[in-house]
């Protein structure tokens, strides 16, 4: 469904053919791009917020929403060039900010088109393939799981009583959320279009899809202002703080927030605190 303040629109990159969102017409651009196994819509409420002063563009990455699909074709090489074009073609110079893989896309991009970033915004994402390996070797469970859910094998209603049981850090989904959770819910109709390839080479080609993401070389060329927003690691962030150590040193213009009692899946809440720390920081930016 759309939100009140958005349309959505598709852009054929010459490769897939992206959906994304888009706020009412107003400068200057910030486009935002969304975690794996996601879709605009998840982050509906924060983007709404961000619309009242910028002009916010949410594509769904490829394999995700109502994107299309590409077969075993979800490198961050791919994804980086699927980015690089929506900014050329459609946003122009932009401040980019993601969240998980979103994150680590729009960190991939910013080195890949620094014309094209004015400054980037990264919420509680790996900064280097080898964190972000181990990571995803630790949650191999609810990836293989996620997977065999996903692409419309099975209607939302029944992924949606088969998520209960699929696991979810040390436990269960039922166990955390709850029968009739709508968080539920909304993760089955994520899954329902969803490609499993995607999921599938994160299990069985990850040499693959991180293939260049190497902090010692990505980072040392961004040059723009940099966002760092941390969850709490006892929370369950994704970004450590020996990786937040070892890459403030190699970014140039850097600031750093690390959120106690923050975990990963709440960095995007509308009245929270990485979102205070967003909007400070969006103001320091020139027009």
């Amino acid at each position: 469904m759309e939100s009140v303040l958005f349309r959505e629109a598709t852009f054929d990159t010459g490769k897939v053919v992206l959906n994304y969102a888009e706020g009412a017409a107003a400068e200057p651009a910030l486009v935002f791009l969304h975690g794996g196994a996601g879709r605009w819509q998840l982050y509906s409420a924060m983007l709404t917020d961000l619309a009242k002063c910028w002009h916010v563009y949410a594509p769904d990455l490829r394999g995700h929403g109502t994107s299309g699909w590409v077969p075993w074709g979800y490198t961050v090489r791919e994804y980086v060039e699927d980015i690089g074009a929506f900014l050329r073609a459609i946003s122009g110079p932009t401040v980019l900010m993601g969240h998980s893989l979103g994150g680590i896309i729009a960190v991939a991009t910013a080195n890949a088109y620094p014309d094209l970033v004015r400054a980037l915004i990264v919420g509680d994402a790996p900064l280097d393939g080898a964190t972000w390996g181990q990571s995803l070797r630790n949650g191999r469970g609810q990836l293989a799981a996620w997977r065999a859910l996903s692409g419309g094998t099975y209607p939302v209603e029944a992924i949606e009583r088969l998520l209960l049981d699929a696991p979810e850090g040390s436990a269960t989904i039922r166990a955390i959320y709850g029968e009739g959770s709508p968080i539920i819910r909304e993760l089955a109709e994520r899954l329902y279009l969803h490609d499993p390839d995607m999921l599938g080479m994160l299990i069985e080609d990850y040499d693959n899809v991180a293939a260049g993401y190497d902090m010692e070389t990505v980072l040392p060329a961004i040059h723009c202002p940099v966002l760092l927003l941390q969850a709490d690691p006892s929370a369950g962030s994704e970004l450590s703080d020996d990786e937040v150590q070892l890459a403030l040193p190699l970014l140039a213009d850097v600031t750093h927030q690390r959120f106690s009692g923050i975990d990963h899946n709440s960095m995007h809440a509308p009245d929270g605190l990485p979102m205070k720390a967003v909007k400070a920081f969006l103001s320091q930016l020139s027009p």
